[in-house]
């Protein structure tokens, strides 16, 4: 692992949900730090250097709040920093944020590679979250997980909870998985009931219009659990908001940073620690007794 701080613009005028970018229609070529979400410096430091300072960052923050982003298939280091960088700009996130970015090749074609990369990830985010449980003193430690990368953080967790005593992970606050790119049964069956065991509260978004996640379930052969529909994941001890009638650009797969509402519910998620029931955008439904939320139209 290499450790590092990204530095990242985001434009005066940026507006929540929008990831503003060159546009080619606009005859722009480049990014332009007025108009867009741009990288200013990426500042490698050492493991020691950097652990010192995030220590001192979270000591400074509101809470002792540390927020860790996994970014997905397809997304190299310098656009999940943009993505990320907006998010937390966007929820206002009141602590440091941490970028966990794993070797994805960034191309559509690269999918079973990043697999692959992803499957072999998983230890180094155990590492990291035992270096944070260890040597930083957070008292809230929320995980935020995009399409494949929730596989990292699903496993992780699940390997962290078999090796630690359960008082260790009451620092984890949320899980928070968008549009997991995670089998749907593999997720029903395994990793949801062990993460329910942890007392950690987990969130799941889902979508019927994703079609990167349709892709992939063309690829596997089988329901992946960010998806609604007749495949709905809806298990006891996790919150599952199908997220269906929000926008989330050419794929539907990036709605999170995109869609005000999906913003303001994470908002309300990570700030108040309200649950499903009580957040004021969502209302209620129920699958097989089980209930699950939509967002109001």
């Amino acid at each position: 692992m290499s450790y590092g701080i990204t530095d990242v613009g985001i434009p005066p005028g940026h507006v929540m949900g929008r990831q503003e970018e060159p546009s080619l229609f606009k005859f722009e070529s480049s990014a332009d730090e007025s108009k867009h979400i741009k990288v200013r410096d990426v500042i490698t430091l050492t493991r020691d250097d950097f652990l010192q300072r995030l220590a001192e960052a979270v000591v400074e923050s509101p809470g002792g709040k540390i927020m860790i982003f996994v970014h997905g298939y397809n997304v190299e280091f310098l656009e999940a920093s943009r993505v990320v960088a907006q998010f937390a700009n966007d929820l206002k996130f009141a602590g440091p944020v941490l970028l966990f970015s794993w070797p994805s090749q960034g191309s559509l074609t690269g999918y079973t590679v990043d697999e692959t990369n992803a499957e072999w990830a998983q230890a180094d985010f155990v590492q990291l979250l035992t270096t944070l449980l260890e040597t930083i003193q957070a008292q809230n430690i929320y995980l935020v997980g995009h399409s494949m990368g929730n596989r990292i953080i699903g496993r992780a967790m699940t390997a962290l909870a078999s090796d630690r005593p359960d008082g260790d992970l009451i620092v984890f606050r949320e899980i928070v998985m968008i549009a997991p790119d995670i089998d749907a049964d593999v997720f029903r069956l395994d990793m949801a009931p062990h993460l329910a065991r942890t007392g950690i509260h987990v969130t799941v978004y889902a979508s019927s219009n994703d079609r990167a996640l349709m892709a992939s379930k063309a690829f596997h052969g089988y329901p992946r659990a960010g998806e609604t529909g007749e495949g709905l994941v809806v298990v006891s001890g996790v919150e599952t908001v199908d997220a269906s009638n929000v926008s989330g650009g050419l794929l539907g797969h990036s709605y999170f940073a995109e869609d005000r509402r999906i913003m303001e519910d994470i908002f309300a998620l990570l700030q108040t620690g309200q649950r499903a029931d009580n957040r004021f955008g969502l209302k209620a439904l129920e699958s097989n007794g089980v209930r699950y939320w939509t967002f109001r139209k």
